[in-house]
């Protein structure tokens, strides 16, 4: 086997980066969604997006402290965890490279705001790209179910409102 045919067979095993990065900011964008629906059900401000009012949810979950409301907090909270790749995801150039192993690697660079913005480069091997698609699908998936879950229950809802 040649490199040229190694490097092709283990590229076919890889997701292309455009479509990574697209499927990376879907679940954070699905989330998103969820966390507004949340908050309009709560008669919450969303005018400046749907995150708009996110803190003062975080805060009614926490002073309810029901076992959704805490579980739902935690799942926010691991999913803010990631809400700066979001950006450079959405902002970032993307450069693909091959690394001695013939594996694909994902270079996002990121344009400075200003002269003191020290955004730096970012690269993604396989195992990062993986995880991170792996985990904003899975933050995306339970902030989905668990607010679905907590705008179907009214008494739920109501002391939510009430906090």
């Amino acid at each position: 086997m040649t490199v040229q045919q190694k490097v092709q067979s283990q590229i076919q095993g890889d997701i292309e980066p455009h479509k990574w990065m697209g499927l990376v900011l879907d679940h954070f964008a699905k989330a998103e969604q969820a966390l507004g629906r949340l908050s309009v059900a709560l008669e919450l401000p969303i005018a400046n997006g749907s995150l708009s009012s996110l803190n003062e949810v975080r805060n009614r979950l926490q002073k309810v402290g029901t076992r959704k409301c805490k579980a739902l907090d935690k799942r926010i909270d691991r999913w803010s965890t990631n809400r700066h790749f979001r950006h450079l995801l959405a902002h970032a150039t993307v450069t693909t490279l091959f690394d001695a192993m013939g594996q694909m690697v994902i270079v996002t660079r990121h344009l400075p705001r200003d002269e003191k913005d020290v955004t730096p480069d970012r690269l993604w091997t396989q195992e990062d790209q993986k995880e991170l698609l792996r985990q904003a699908s899975n933050d995306s998936r339970s902030i989905c179910d668990q607010v679905r879950n907590l705008t179907s229950d009214l008494t739920c809802l109501k002391t939510l409102k009430e906090a």
